[in-house]
Order: structure tokens, then C-alpha cells, then sequence
């Protein structure tokens, strides 16, 4: 996988089992965050953590080609039951059928109207079911949500976007097994899993960039990538910025914030300050 984006991020949240909040990874349209995704399934896997991936904007292929590339067989690790898939573009097709006035949360949980109520397959009750056995054994686990903000374009409101967001924050939330603490490799923190979350911002879309900016508000971790300010260049694909907050720390405090330019290789990304490009040097 990335190594130098490995070390980075560690460098940020500390150790795996400190790894349990909210991480949004917001990309621009020229900024593709596919062998970003891919890089932190194969570090889950590699930690012995599964993932449940939902897709939004690219296809489980897309990414099954890239995890290739990068030497990680993710049909594989599907069959093993390592990673699970919920195909969220299919499954949300049942949102823009419902009434207006239902919100996404109220469209995938219990709490619907009576004639509702036998809506059983959309796309959060899946997610939960397909968390539910991990959480019941006490295993740490990986929640993606890729990319939301294409439920903008479906016509969903970015309010409802934000409770859904909560909502799948909440499953890899408390841990249900009463004494996953006292099972080796289990999980020993208040959390039984870390939920990513992947953003479009673009510069004219005033609801994608409040959509970013709303979920970084309740993100531990923030990775950003975007294009150069000088435009296009073959030795350096983009700038990737860090921001990690610190949980414990009063609501006051700044992130910790770490600034880098970055180069995509077919099976590496390298991750330099910027301007020591060794290229420039």
C-alpha cells in the first residue's frame, strides 16, 4: 500500500486502536482519491480489521482493478468474507421514490411511517446488517462511504446527507459485546471502528463545499487533496494537506497540520514537502 501515506496518517492518530472517529478525505474533480481508498482498505485488512465499502461514485470493479495494481486481491478478500459491498447507487434508487418529506435517515432506519416499514433493502439497512456480526463479536471493523457527495446530484438535501453520515457514524460507534474488551485482538476502545468518508469539492458547487465543510466539523481527521495552484505538472500530481484534531483536547484547539506534495505512481504514492521535490532539487 502507501507507505509514505501510512506513516503520515500514523504519524497523525497513533495507533490502530486510536483509529476509531470520523476521517473525511476530500478530493477536487483532477484530484482522484481511488488509490487513496484502496490504500486504506488493504492497511485495515493488513491489521486484521474488516471493511464494508459502499459505493457511490465508482463501481466494486473500479476498485478491484486498482487494489491489483497495488498487489491487494479485493474479490479475494470478499469471498473470505473480509470485505463486504453494499452498492449504494442501486440501493438509493428507492430514496428518490419516496415522499418528499422523509429525510434519508427516516428512509433507512425504523423510524418510518407504518406503509414503510417493509422497505427493508435500502442502502442503511444493509450497511448495518452487514456491520452487525462484527460488532456483535467485538471485532473492530472499516466503514467507507464513497463518494457522498453524489447524493447531490440525485437530488438529495444536504441536511439529510449530513443525518445519514451520523447515522453510519453510530454503527461503528459503542461496541455491543459485553466482553469484547477482555478478547485478544478484539476491541478495547469505546469504538468498535473508524468510518471514512470521501467529499467532492469543487469551486462553484456551494452545497458540495458545504457539505465538506460540515462533516470536517465532526472529523478527527481531515485529508485533502487538490491539484497545484500553478496548474498541471508531470513530477508533482497535487498537494495533500493533513488535519488531525485532537479528541481530548478543549473545542478551541487547532489541528495539527501538515502540508505535502504529492506524486501517484502505478503502485506507490510519494508524499514530499513541498518544494523538495527531487525533481526541483
Amino acid at each position: 500500500m502507501f507507505q509514505s501515506l501510512n506513516s503520515a496518517l500514523k504519524g497523525q492518530i497513533g495507533s490502530d486502536s486510536d483509529n476509531s472517529g470520523l476521517i473525511l478525505v476530500s478530493h477536487t474533480p483532477t484530484a482522484s482519491p481511488s488509490g487513496v481508498i484502496v490504500s486504506f482498505v488493504g492497511s485495515s485488512l493488513a491489521s486484521g480489521q474488516p471493511v464494508c465499502l459502499v459505493t457511490l461514485h465508482n463501481t466494486w470493479g473500479h476498485y478491484c482493478n486498482i487494489g491489483n495494481k497495488l498487489g491487494l486481491n479485493l474479490r479475494q478478500q470478499q469471498e473470505q468474507g473480509n470485505v463486504k459491498v453494499v452498492d449504494g447507487l442501486k440501493l438509493l434508487s428507492g430514496l428518490l421514490d419516496a415522499d418528499s418529506d422523509h429525510s434519508v435517515y427516516q428512509s433507512t432506519t425504523g423510524h418510518n411511517k407504518p406503509e414503510e416499514d417493509g422497505h427493508k433493502d435500502t442502502a442503511s439497512n444493509l450497511i448495518k446488517q452487514a456491520v452487525q456480526s462484527w460488532k456483535e463479536n467485538g471485532q473492530r471493523f472499516q466503514l467507507i462511504l464513497e463518494n457522498v457527495s453524489s447524493f447531490l446530484s440525485m437530488g438529495v438535501h444536504r441536511r439529510d446527507i449530513d443525518v445519514f453520515v451520523n447515522y453510519c457514524r453510530s454503527l461503528t460507534g459503542r461496541c455491543i459485546h459485553s466482553k469484547c474488551s477482555s478478547l485478544s485482538g478484539r476491541c478495547t476502545t469505546s469504538n468498535c471502528g473508524s468510518l471514512i468518508v470521501i467529499t467532492t469539492v469543487e469551486e462553484h458547487d456551494d452545497d458540495a463545499n458545504h457539505l465538506t465543510i460540515t462533516i470536517a466539523h465532526s472529523a478527527s481527521l481531515h485529508v485533502a487533496m487538490q491539484p497545484l495552484s500553478m496548474g498541471q505538472s508531470r513530477e508533482i500530481h497535487g498537494q495533500l494537506t493533513i488535519s488531525a484534531f485532537d479528541r481530548g483536547c478543549p473545542s478551541h484547539c487547532l489541528p495539527n497540520v501538515q502540508h505535502f506534495h504529492y506524486k501517484l505512481e502505478e503502485k506507490n504514492m510519494k508524499l514530499f514537502a513541498p518544494g523538495t521535490s527531487p525533481n526541483i532539487l
